[in-house]
């Protein structure tokens, strides 16, 4: 019975978390859909455009916020010891390592030719895909800033912000895009260029609202009572304690999300209905993948919360409760992705090239959706625990090593198998690389878990 109230109790907090983190993650992924949605309504090339540019861009996004995804156990460990010193000093360095890696992802983005050159792009998917890189640029430092504290008031317990501010970001985007895609209220049509100027502009709102909603918050009071500017200045042990934790993990994400973003650079000489097709199936799938994610994100705070009050039971039961949901989560994906493919493949495009073969990728979703949900769900308990460098190499093997690696072979060569598969072996490695990283962080955190149990 005891059991069963743990499990129940620390269920509520779990989802009390995950389900505002879910619908803020739908919201941001709405604006790639969206995006992609309104593009393709101007024709194949923009959306290839787009496919493209998305695949650069995301890690530079994930370069200006995740690393900041460290504040969240760090912050919830804290809290729970009530420990203002290292709760302030979290707060104030914060702004200096979100200055840096926004400052960084932007002026990568704005110098994306290295990469395009090397992709022998016809002359205007070139063109279209350089200047919606140009001005997203603009806004990734926004993106840092708004992360930091994001992430932080996530670790304080509270998510519901991130869900409204998420959600009005994609409210603004919608007319944005019409503004500047389409070209109405004087503006003139930029086509899929203007996804990018679009997207820049609410990044910086959803930044001020964060400002503003922090700034009426009773928990930030103690915070930023007497406040002066010497607080900001750089505190070198705090900032080297939150990168150590947030660049390893910052890492581990990038390897997993360029394993799929990556692709569409790879796969560029199959051409525009290539492009566009795995585009598409890559959309519907990040979209699905939201669900394991935010869970995996709220696991991340309930572990921080648990293991700062150093309660091996409250940290078994925040393990088993997670991981028990990441399976339960992963088998209905499996069922919605192979019972919704069709249709949701039609929502996005009516070229009966592209519906074919995102239609076929989608199959691929089927058969890594359990794992991906569970190994999703184990990354975020082990950064609950602060361990993110060991797990930071196994997504670079799982990912990179066989996922990359296995995809090359197979979509490029005839070494394994009878003639090139081209996307479908990219999507082969796809799978391989998440079964991979299921089974090597699992082992890590049973070898974490023995540690804990033996003192």
């Amino acid at each position: 019975m005891s059991a069963i109230l743990g499990f129940s109790s620390e269920t509520r907090r779990l989802f009390k978390l995950a389900i505002p983190i879910l619908l803020a993650q739908l919201a941001s992924v709405g604006m790639g859909v969206t995006d992609t949605l309104m593009s393709s309504w101007v024709g194949v090339t923009d959306l290839a455009a787009i496919g493209l540019g998305t695949g650069i861009m995301i890690p530079l996004f994930l370069v200006a916020s995740i690393v900041l995804l460290a504040l969240s156990p760090l912050v919830a460990n804290a809290n729970e010891r009530s420990c203002l010193s290292d709760l302030k000093a979290y707060f104030n360095q914060a702004p200096i390592i979100a200055l840096f890696f926004g400052v960084l992802a932007m002026l990568l983005s704005l110098s994306p030719q290295p990469v395009l050159n090397l992709l022998s792009l016809e002359p205007e998917l070139y063109r279209i895909t350089e200047q919606y890189l140009f001005y997203i640029a603009f806004g990734l430092p926004a993106v840092a800033f708004y992360s930091g504290l994001r992430f932080y008031w996530e670790g304080m317990g509270t998510s519901l912000p991130t869900m409204w501010i998420s959600w009005i970001g994609l409210l603004l985007n919608i007319p944005l895009n019409a503004i500047f895609i389409f070209g109405v209220f004087g503006f003139e049509g930029m086509g899929a260029v203007g996804c990018g100027v679009a997207t820049a502009l609410t990044w910086w709102i959803m930044f001020f609202l964060a400002v503003a909603y922090v700034y009426r918050s009773h928990w930030a009071l103690p915070l930023i009572a007497q406040i002066q500017i010497t607080d900001f200045l750089p505190n070198f042990t705090r900032q080297l304690q939150i990168l150590k934790i947030g660049v390893p993990a910052a890492l581990a994400i990038l390897f997993e999300v360029t394993l799929f973003t990556l692709i569409a650079l790879f796969i560029a000489p199959f051409g525009e209905s290539v492009i566009a097709s795995h585009q598409v199936a890559m959309n519907i799938t990040a979209l699905l993948f939201m669900l394991p994610l935010s869970v995996a994100m709220a696991a991340t705070v309930t572990v921080g919360r648990a293991h700062g009050s150093n309660d091996l039971q409250q940290i078994k039961t925040a393990l088993q409760t997670s991981l028990l949901w990441s399976l339960m989560i992963g088998c209905t994906l499996a069922l919605v992705s192979y019972f919704g493919r069709i249709w949701a493949v039609g929502l996005y495009t009516d070229v009966q090239a592209v519906f074919d073969v995102a239609v076929t990728l989608m199959l691929f979703a089927v058969a890594y959706q359990i794992f991906d949900s569970i190994q999703a769900n184990i990354a975020g308990i082990l950064r609950g625990f602060t361990d993110t460098i060991v797990p930071m190499w196994m997504t670079l093997f799982s990912y990179w090593v066989v996922g990359l690696g296995v995809g090359s072979l197979l979509g490029y060569t005839n070494w394994l198998t009878q003639e090139p598969l081209g996307v479908y072996g990219f999507w082969v490695g796809i799978v391989l690389g998440l079964f991979t990283a299921f089974i090597l962080l699992m082992l890590r955190l049973r070898w974490f878990w023995l540690q804990l149990s033996r003192g």
